[in-house]
């Protein structure tokens, strides 16, 4: 990976010179027009499992809405969100690329977006979560210490254990300082 144009990322794995990438689904969009290997196809798989028998996991991420409690229209605004999961809502937000939480949701899509959502019909659970605001503390940002490091523990610069023990510190240092 490089922090020079995330694009030159993308790019190996359609060149087959990369084999995996963590991305979103928008990825075939984003991407549409850019060259690739012959006979390249998309292909998604969840995370691996702890153990043998574990559980699978892919990442996704939930779209909230909610309604006030001083909202002048909460009958229409209850009646709106209803229709957000209807069949309706659900094919608009499909032509547009989003994919709505109904079960069954993938056995309307097509292509990509069928494989893509597919993945939770075929054992995978899904994965939500987010990082907890948190008061700055001087040398401990979320990417300097869940991400950037990765490289060098691929690399072989440092072990597992060195990257655990930065991130238990780190977590330990900003659950002490979460933002309620």
């Amino acid at each position: 990976a490089n922090d020079q144009d995330f694009t030159q990322n993308q790019q190996l794995v359609l060149d087959n010179k990369a084999i995996f990438m963590p991305n979103g689904t928008w990825i075939v969009g984003e991407m549409a027009e850019a060259p690739r290997a012959d006979g390249f196809e998309w292909g998604m798989t969840a995370l691996p499992a702890v153990t043998a028998d574990g559980d699978r996991y892919s990442y996704t991420w939930f779209e909230q809405c909610w309604i006030p409690s001083g909202a002048e229209h909460q009958d229409a605004a209850k009646q709106f969100i209803a229709f957000l999961y209807s069949d309706t809502a659900c094919q608009i937000f499909a032509e547009s690329g989003a994919i709505q939480p109904v079960l069954g949701i993938a056995d309307t899509l097509e292509g990509d977006n069928k494989l893509f959502y597919s993945i939770y019909d075929n054992g995978a659970k899904a994965a939500m979560g987010n990082f907890a605001s948190f008061t700055a503390i001087p040398g401990v940002e979320v990417r300097t210490v869940f991400f950037d490091p990765v490289n060098s523990l691929v690399s072989g610069s440092m072990t597992e254990e060195q990257w655990v023990e930065g991130i238990k510190s780190a977590s330990d240092q900003m659950r002490a300082n979460i933002i309620e």
